[in-house]
This record gives C-alpha cells, sequence and structure tokens, in this order.
C-alpha cells in the first residue's frame, strides 16, 4: 500500500485556512500565475539567480503583490517569513518531468532536485499544483472534495454497521466455543477494510483544512473505540508460538493492498498461523482481551492480570467469584461485577440478534 504521508504533509500546509492557502488563492482570484518555494535552505539558494531581499513577515496580500513580478518567491518552511521574490530558479535541466510549462517543468524539477515543496499557480489553468521531491499533487475545487468525503462517511457507516452485526455474532460464537479461525480472520478483513475507507476520508480532511470540520466530527464518531477492540482481537487470537510482536502484525496487516485483504489467507499467516486453507476450520479460544474489554470496571491492569491468571475466555467464564478475587488487586465486589457483567453482555448480544 502507497504511502500518503508526504502528499498529506503538503496538503496540510496549504490546506483551506492556512495562511499559505490564502496567499495562493488570492493569485488565484486574480488570475495571475506564480512559482513559491517554501524552503529557505543553501540548497535552493544555490541554484538561485537575481531577485531581492525581502526578509519580511508573512501576509497573503504581500505574496499576492509579489507574484506580479515573473520570478520565484521564496518563504520559510514555517509560512512566517518571505525571505526572495523575483528570483531565477536554475535546476538541473536533465531532472525528468512530465510537465510542459515552463513554470510547472521548473517547479517539478526544483522539487525532485533540493526536496522542498515547491507551489506553482497556472494562470491559464486556474489551477495550484504541489511538488515535493517525487510527488506531485494537484488541488482541486473544496465543493468536488466535500461530496467525495460525504460518499465516503456513508461507505464507512454502512461498513461499520456490517462490522458490529459480525463482532456481535463473533462474541456469541465465543461464549459458546465454537470460533474458527476463518471467523476471526473475516471479522479482521472488515476492520482492515473499514480503516482503508476511513484512511480516504482522512486525506480529504486534510484537503478540506477548516471547511472539513464537521467532516472530521463524523469519523471520529464511526471510529471511536475501534482501534482498541481491534487490537484486542489480535491480542485474542495471534498464534503467540510465531513469536510476533503486535506492531509486526499491524505493520504487515497495513502494508497490505485492497486485493491482499480479501484473501484472508493472508491474514491467517500474519496472525502466525499456516496459509493452508484447511487451517481456517481449526477451532481458536480468544484469550479474554476483547470481551473483559467491554467491562467498564475494569482497567487494562485488570484485564491483563485476569488473562495472565487463567489463559484464555473459556477458564474465564467458568471461574467463580473466589477464583477471580484471589488475583491482587481483584476484590470479591469487582469480581462479582465481571461475572455479572459476562452474564449482561451475552444476554444483551442474543436479545439484540433477535430483534
Amino acid at each position: 500500500m502507497k504511502d500518503n504521508s508526504a502528499i498529506l504533509k503538503m496538503l496540510a500546509l496549504a490546506s483551506p485556512g492556512t495562511d499559505l492557502r490564502k496567499g495562493l488563492d488570492n493569485i488565484l482570484d486574480a488570475e495571475t500565475g506564480a512559482l513559491i518555494v517554501v524552503s529557505g535552505s543553501s540548497e535552493i539558494l544555490s541554484i538561485s539567480d537575481g531577485g531581492f531581499e525581502i526578509n519580511c513577515n508573512y501576509e497573503p496580500e504581500k505574496i499576492y503583490e509579489l507574484a506580479k513580478m515573473d520570478g520565484a518567491i521564496i518563504i520559510d518552511k514555517e509560512v512566517k517569513k518571505i525571505l526572495m521574490a523575483n528570483v531565477h530558479l536554475q535546476p538541473n535541466s536533465k531532472i525528468t518531468t512530465i510537465e510542459s510549462g515552463t513554470r510547472h517543468r521548473t517547479a517539478e524539477r526544483v522539487a525532485k532536485q533540493t526536496g522542498e515543496l515547491v507551489v506553482s499557480i497556472s494562470e491559464r489553468r486556474k489551477r495550484i499544483t504541489l511538488y515535493q521531491n517525487d510527488e506531485r499533487y494537484m488541488i482541486r475545487n473544496i465543493t468536488d472534495i466535500m461530496s467525495e468525503a460525504n460518499q465516503g462517511i456513508k461507505t464507512l457507516e454502512r461498513y461499520k454497521t456490517v462490522l458490529d452485526k459480525e463482532l456481535k455474532y463473533l462474541t456469541i460464537m465465543e461464549f459458546d466455543e465454537m470460533v474458527t479461525l476463518y471467523e476471526v480472520t473475516h471479522v479482521i478483513q472488515r476492520f482492515e477494510m473499514l480503516f482503508k475507507i476511513a484512511d480516504e476520508i482522512k486525506k480529504y480532511i486534510v484537503e478540506l483544512g477548516v471547511e472539513g470540520r464537521l467532516i472530521n466530527m463524523q469519523l471520529d464518531e464511526l471510529l471511536m473505540g475501534t482501534q482498541e477492540e481491534f487490537e484486542s482481537l489480535l491480542k485474542d487470537y495471534y498464534n503467540e508460538e510465531s513469536q510476533l510482536s503486535m506492531e509486526d502484525i499491524i505493520a504487515g496487516l497495513n502494508r497490505l493492498n485492497q486485493e491482499e485483504i480479501l484473501i484472508i489467507e493472508n491474514i491467517s499467516y500474519l496472525l502466525g498461523y499456516s496459509k493452508n486453507y484447511k487451517t481456517l476450520d481449526d477451532k481458536i479460544v480468544p484469550k479474554g482481551y476483547r470481551v473483559l474489554g467491554k467491562i467498564l470496571k475494569l482497567t487494562k491492569r485488570d484485564i491483563l492480570k485476569i488473562v495472565e491468571t487463567f489463559i484464555d475466555l473459556t477458564s474465564i467464564l467458568n471461574a467463580t467469584i473466589d477464583d477471580i478475587s484471589e488475583i491482587k488487586g481483584i476484590s470479591k465486589f469487582k469480581a462479582k461485577s465481571i461475572q455479572n457483567g459476562l452474564k449482561r453482555l451475552k444476554a444483551t448480544i442474543l436479545l439484540e440478534k433477535e430483534i
């Protein structure tokens, strides 16, 4: 899966509501082109010719006025100072570029040569393009981005509804001691698909800047507690004999692309089991992290102590109040709360299934 972190950093710096974006929009509205380098490094200065020093505080109005000149504008990385204006940039002409216009070709070559963020504004096409290293991103219309973000939220809601149903089914199977590796890998598959949709929406939110606040609130609400439950699920079912760490498993799952996620044997392998399809029919017993995490009175430390004592969920369900209260830090009152909490959880899920 491609890492979009570089693009997200570019978008965050030039997203709506930022000082840089205000200046870029002013230039765009005036139908004036511009070439802006966000850096003050010595490498940029080494490929610069002419121009004059400004060294004044950055203001959107100032950068708009300076863009009326033909040369490039250089501002610092924090977008606090305008360093130089009317600068002629001379990058290595042997650097490959897919652009055709002089300004855009220069922008791409400077970005590749220096690794700095370069912004090119086309007066003819009325578009803002960002370049950094080998990344290139054309800023889109806010209305189009908002429409895609809302569609993404609707898709995420549908996936979340399906995931919630499958988690409830898995919980029932856990109480009945009937879980196989297939059910586990299938639920993990749903989690990963949900997270990939969420990652797309996060990109829209960064691109929207201040306009994406409501979308961000909706996303936070939909994902509330999801990451914690996902990690508890992994801790419940990963094969300890494989000696894999949680970090290794999560990183491996994140690297799977859309096609690879659909092959549940890939998920089984990352959990430390065989890639053989027949392995998916094997019965496995959860350690109890996820189910215990649903009992509000239990801390993470309590859960860890209980799992370390009883090893798996089956033993926890069969334990008496006296058995549980023997654990250091677990009183009889809390032990009773655990038993009652597990009973309520099972009853609630069964009731919801019947409705």
